[in-house]
């Protein structure tokens, strides 16, 4: 049997039946059994289904991580049952700890890696409560008991084994058979599919799986035996089969079988070198090595052109990569997006701290390192065992360079604690800037090696190029006050203007601005002057139910080719915020997108220019556009540049930030978010504006409503 073809199928299988369900007549479509079938496709399918293209479709890929929540502040939430959130004052909370269902913790008593950031609307209950005579205390939301995975005297118990242990223990069936346990042994089993060089679907729907059973605080083991696991979402005929046979047995057959065959050592090499698991497979045959020890004594011994299809030339590349004294760097970046989950991911198992490039933030993500304290030993031993990692190419004392299943090298520094500053503040920056500090004074923390150098402390993010001076006080995520750039369900998002509305009030925002496509985008749905207007009553009702927060009527406006854009001037004279975007023919003359560009923001409606660059990092360039006279006019008509928090995006970039900041241009942070998720990638664009040095005072969103609208 094909590695996973009963997933293969699983995913077939929901393909056809939301077809089938698509195609059903209006009358059919109102049936209740129908509607429910749709909701238990709709739900499965969204647990395997492949992303879009980032050239055709725009919204949220792999979105980034939810911030670890201290299980304290975690359960005051979960006690109370409701979520205070208090408004933006000098020195008030903008922080709030997001409300979060049972359901959602995972085994580490902690947030899952990746969950959605606020409570889904349909657990939310409004509570009618006036603001007080500050104006500073609103109750937003409270658990509903229904959506919890357990009923109350569960809660009250694990509120109780808090207060005991100080933190949830990990959820195990009557057996013992823990959801860490599962969970761990279908990560291994999706890591081993890719690295067989099966289809990306089918690994994807086993790691999707195992994500869903960390969080679930029902035992998995115990559904498995009463027939109830396809009840969790994303659960199949043939992930239960694994399932079960897993609880059964305690072993997945084909996963041992797979162990056998593949050499996860040699293929995380291989990707490291630059080619595929299948040809790792066939050179360790061929060389009788099956780990990175024996294939570098091999290479060493010139037994690699006695392989067929290794000439000199490749025999020679080979082993000037094996022997390259740097670290070793991925074939091609990671988003700061899937960067930071890896980094965080690893950091969190071994209770270290992220280092590389993205601690620095970076859009484009090559160097990963990981810094500890304790014991080398049983840290490197931990490492080596983490299911994100399937090859250590190098060890040492201190030091251990692992890859994961992409070929994405990984380092961990485990430092002696009078060391650890040190060795952060190492591991963090550039190498240019690191050999500019030269010799690093001992120190615990970094603040003691800077104070140790004798220089003011410097952020990550400005950890580039060399700099000994003061650094400005950055932009800081807490200075936002809104977010001026989301989509709803009226175009291409997942979230009604509601759902999005209560989002960004978790989030302790002031205002949202509603921006949907406009027609000539085509790829998605977009809207005409009549949706437009249509749209505008629905955001009249959720101002009436969100206030004193506001909801702006806004769009994201095409320009079209002779520099007009796509609504007639009287439907932009009756909105709020206008985005003016370029999305075909990015590829043009600078003259011709330079002259596109500059008409569109003397339009008198326009108040920003969106991803002014219109790059997709890894897979389109950044466009011709003449930065220098879009800054001359953006200061002519007041219209402001945008930083996109898309991970794909990230535009304008930290170098054209630098610029607009000193150029005076205003600048608006924002997240064009297509979901309730895509909310928290303002943390992306805040970081990408503070690598490119702006203040609070360069970002238009920092400021009151009344200041901007």
């Amino acid at each position: 049997m094909v590695p996973g073809a009963v997933a293969e199928q699983d995913v077939l299988g929901l393909e056809v039946a939301e077809g089938a369900l698509r195609r059903e007549e209006p009358e059919q479509r109102m049936d209740p059994e129908r509607l429910a079938l749709r909701a238990e496709v709709g739900d499965a399918a969204e647990g395997v289904r492949a992303h879009e293209d980032a050239l055709v479709r725009e919204p949220e890929r792999d979105l980034l991580p939810e911030a670890p929540v201290d299980d304290a502040a975690r359960f005051e939430a979960v006690r109370s049952r409701e979520h205070v959130e208090r408004d933006a004052e000098p020195g008030g909370d903008r922080g709030a700890v997001p409300l979060v269902a049972v359901e959602q913790l995972n085994d580490a008593g902690r947030l899952p890696e990746r969950t959605d950031a606020f409570v889904e609307p349909g657990n939310v209950h409004h509570v009618d409560q006036p603001d007080t005579a500050a104006g500073t205390d609103r109750v937003r939301g409270a658990v509903d008991p229904v959506a919890l995975a357990v009923p109350g005297e569960a809660v009250l118990e694990l509120v109780a084994e808090f207060e005991r242990h100080g933190k949830l223990l990990p959820v195990a069936s009557e057996n013992g058979t823990s959801n860490a346990e599962i969970a761990d042994k279908l990560e291994s089993f999706a890591s081993l599919l890719d690295l067989a060089g099966s289809s990306y679907y089918t690994s994807r729907a086993y790691r999707r799986a195992a994500e869903m059973i960390r969080e679930t605080k029902a035992p998995v083991a115990d559904l498995v035996r009463a027939g109830r696991v396809r009840e969790l979402r994303g659960i199949g005929p043939g992930i239960e089969a694994r399932l079960t046979e897993l609880v059964e047995t305690g072993r997945i057959a084909e996963l041992d079988e797979l162990e056998s065959e593949v050499s996860p050592e040699l293929v995380g090499l291989g990707r490291l070198l630059g080619f595929g698991p299948k040809r790792a497979v066939e050179i360790g045959r061929a060389l009788g090595v099956r780990t990175v020890g024996e294939f570098r004594e091999a290479a060493q011994a010139g037994r690699l052109k006695s392989v067929p299809g290794i000439g000199p030339k490749t025999e020679a590349k080979l082993l000037a990569a094996l022997a390259q004294a740097e670290r070793p760097r991925p074939r091609r970046g990671l988003t700061l997006n899937r960067a930071l989950a890896l980094s965080e991911g690893v950091a969190q198992a071994l209770g270290g701290e992220i280092a590389g490039d993205p601690r620095r933030w970076r859009d484009s993500n090559e160097v990963f390192a990981v810094v500890c304290a304790g014991e080398p030993e049983p840290l490197l031993e931990r490492f080596e065992a983490l299911p994100q990692i399937v090859s250590v190419v190098e060890r040492s004392e201190r030091r251990a360079i692992g890859v994961t299943v992409e070929g994405v090298p990984v380092e961990v520094v485990v430092a002696e604690p009078e060391r650890l500053g040190t060795e952060l503040v190492r591991a963090t920056g550039s190498a240019a800037y690191v050999a500019a500090l030269e010799p690093l004074p001992d120190a615990p923390d970094e603040e003691g090696v800077y104070r140790e150098l004798g220089i003011p402390f410097c952020t990550p993010e400005l950890r580039e190029e060399p700099f000994r001076g003061e650094p400005p006080q950055l932009v800081e995520l807490t200075d936002i006050r809104g977010d001026l750039h989301v989509h709803t369900t009226a175009s291409d998002g997942k979230a009604t203007v509601l759902e999005m509305g209560e989002a960004a009030i978790a989030l302790g925002y002031e205002y949202l601005a509603i921006c949907d496509h406009t027609r000539n985008v085509r790829v998605v749905p977009g809207l005409d002057a009549d949706d437009v207007r249509r749209q505008g009553e629905e955001i009249a009702t959720a101002n009436e139910r969100l206030a004193p927060f506001r909801v702006l009527r806004g769009i994201e406006c095409d320009i079209l080719p002779d520099g007009s854009l796509d609504l007639p001037d009287d439907v932009l004279a009756e909105l709020e915020w206008v985005q003016a975007s370029v999305h075909a023919g990015q590829r043009a003359q600078k003259a011709e997108i330079t002259k596109r560009t500059l008409e569109a923001m003397r339009h008198p409606a326009v108040r920003c220019l969106s991803h002014p660059k219109g790059r997709i990092i890894n897979h389109r360039p950044e466009n011709a556009l003449d930065l220098e006279q879009v800054f001359a006019v953006a200061l002519e008509t007041g219209v402001a540049v945008e930083v996109n928090g898309l991970p794909d995006r990230l535009d304008l970039s930290d170098v054209h930030v630098r610029s607009a900041v000193e150029a005076a241009v205003p600048i608006v942070c924002s997240t064009d978010a297509h979901s309730v998720r895509g909310l928290s990638n303002m943390r992306l664009s805040v970081a990408t504006a503070r690598r490119g040095w702006a203040t609070a005072a360069n970002i238009l969103n920092t400021r009151q409503l009344s200041e901007i609208a």
